[in-house]
């Protein structure tokens, strides 16, 4: 699906959608650990349908209600499950599958498969279970073996590693294992506040992670918005002023709540109150620090800001950007540049800083972020450009184009381009 854009006077309230991030986690460990649970506020993004496609192949009955959910789970181990492009389904899935026995075929996209997945693979086979790499890149799982003696996993490169192995040791009735070396330590506490909610006790010294399960009773969970998605309004509503974003938990573990700090300490531009989160119009916008070890899902919007801003952006520990939907480090430098931004990277960070006014012709990214970050730089260019494969938003925000729309962009969709 290919668009074009045409910005009105910007002005207008969003919803937030639902935070992928807690659904699949929600969901998957519903269906896994028998414990049923409803689910509110869900916006079903393509990661989170995946969640619970798995879930429904795992023998568990979800009745919808809107945008509601109650999931019924009756376990069953699955011949084959379907983790689409879902990194985080995925990994956990693995553990989870391997905590309950399974013998299961992993299918999936060809870009997932490309991502590293190999030291969960090691840690759990550690514990006891068998892999065999298939043709496609996904793994057949066998877990009849799998225990519960503790193993080391390194969490250098995902922390969905260390949160598949709390999942695991808690479907086997607890246990213990070594993490280290952790980045974005903050999901971790997004799947020990689901675990938590399930019945469940995490206790973390030092990286050495114990698992402790308690009596449950089924729950009734409103999903929080989604810092991530909100980030592409916050970063639009600071050249342009006049948004409304709500259904914000202020006091959220995402660690993309943090794009509200980083923002307001370089502009003066975020109001918080009742109504929401309002963004004005910054009058100045300081240098923004962002460290991609941390908060690698912000790198992409966060550097959209470096292209219109004199004292820029600096990303730093931007190798972690390789491993993601897509190589998010070249595609931000391409981005930034196409739009005429200054761009120098070193061994420490990238650095981008408002440079020529340039407007492309053409932008196609099939990673969803990089395609909403790349809208938003042209909403803020008053560009003229083509966006190609705009289908891929639906990953992570299916209604971005129409809250967009709500808030006085024209959107041309194919045959209608202008």
């Amino acid at each position: 699906m290919k668009i074009r854009i045409k910005r009105g006077s910007i002005g207008g309230t969003i919803f937030a959608p639902s935070s992928k991030s807690f659904t699949q986690r929600y969901v998957l460990y519903s269906a896994f650990s028998n414990k049923s649970v409803r689910l509110n506020n869900i916006s079903f993004s393509e990661d989170e349908i995946i969640s619970m496609k798995i879930a429904e192949k795992c023998n568990a009955v979800i009745e919808y209600d809107r945008k509601n959910m109650h999931i019924v789970p009756d376990f069953l181990c699955p011949e084959n499950i379907y983790v689409g492009e879902s990194g985080t389904s995925y990994r956990l899935s693995i553990g989870l599958l391997c905590s309950r026995k399974c013998r299961t075929s992993i299918n999936g996209e060809a870009s997932l498969a490309r991502r590293p997945v190999d030291t969960l693979i090691m840690a759990l086979s550690d514990a006891g279970s068998r892999f065999n790499k298939k043709e496609d890149g996904f793994y057949s799982v066998d877990g009849q073996r799998a225990t519960s003696i503790p193993v080391e996993i390194d969490g250098s490169i995902s922390s969905q590693y260390v949160s598949s192995m709390l999942f695991y040791y808690s479907i086997l009735g607890g246990g213990s294992f070594r993490a280290i070396n952790t980045v974005s330590r903050d999901y971790l506490k997004i799947t020990e506040s689901c675990l938590a909610n399930f019945g469940v006790k995490v206790e973390n010294n030092d990286g050495m992670y114990q698992i402790i399960n308690h009596n449950y009773l089924e729950k009734t969970v409103d999903i929080e918005g989604d810092y991530s998605s909100a980030s592409y309004f916050i970063v639009l509503g600071i050249f342009t002023g006049n948004i409304i974003i709500k259904n914000l938990n202020y006091m959220s573990l995402q660690p993309d709540r943090k794009i509200l700090d980083l923002v307001n300490n370089a502009t003066g531009s975020i109001k918080y109150g009742s109504a929401g989160i309002e963004i004005r119009k910054a009058d100045h916008i300081n240098r923004i620090t962002v460290d991609a070890a941390v908060s690698p899902d912000m790198a992409p919007v966060i550097s959209v800001v470096g292209i219109f801003s004199e004292e820029g952006v600096q990303i730093y520990n931007y190798k972690r950007l390789m491993a993601k939907e897509s190589d998010r480090f070249n595609g931000i430098v391409n981005m930034c540049r196409s739009f005429g931004a200054d761009v120098t990277v070193n061994d420490s960070c990238i650095k981008i800083k408002k440079g020529r006014n340039l407007c492309p012709d053409y932008i196609e990214y099939s990673d969803h972020r990089m395609t909403m970050s790349s809208i938003i730089a042209g909403v803020i260019a008053g560009s003229n450009t083509e966006f190609g494969k705009c289908e891929s938003i639906n990953k992570s925000y299916p209604e971005f184009l129409n809250d967009l729309k709500k808030i006085g962009v024209d959107i041309y969709f194919d045959a209608n381009l202008f």
